[in-house]
């Protein structure tokens, strides 16, 4: 659906085939640039995760542990968390 105060403004020459693609889309009360613009949506969500298991499988990643702000965050919340929670806070020495 178009976001609030959105009116369409353009238009766009596709095929019968597409046309007829983008028909078998739709979903009940859709246009379709609603079609359109979920598939983009969509398309950009797909990129996005792709992206992330790219980074995390090919990445250079620097220990957390070399950075002093967060060495700092880390030892105050375990000064401050009681004996019995840091455990279950999943932080570790």
């Amino acid at each position: 659906m178009l976001k609030t105060g959105e009116q369409p403004t353009e238009k766009i020459l596709i095929t019968p085939t597409t046309k007829q693609d983008l028909n078998t889309l739709k979903q009940p009360g859709e246009r379709y640039g609603d079609v359109v613009a979920r598939l983009v949506r969509d398309q950009k969500q797909q990129d996005y995760i792709a992206q992330i298991l790219r980074v995390a499988k090919e990445g250079d990643f620097v220990r957390m542990d070399s950075d002093e702000e967060y060495v700092a965050i880390r030892n105050e919340v375990k000064r401050s968390a009681p004996r019995n929670k840091a455990a279950s806070t999943g932080i570790h020495q």
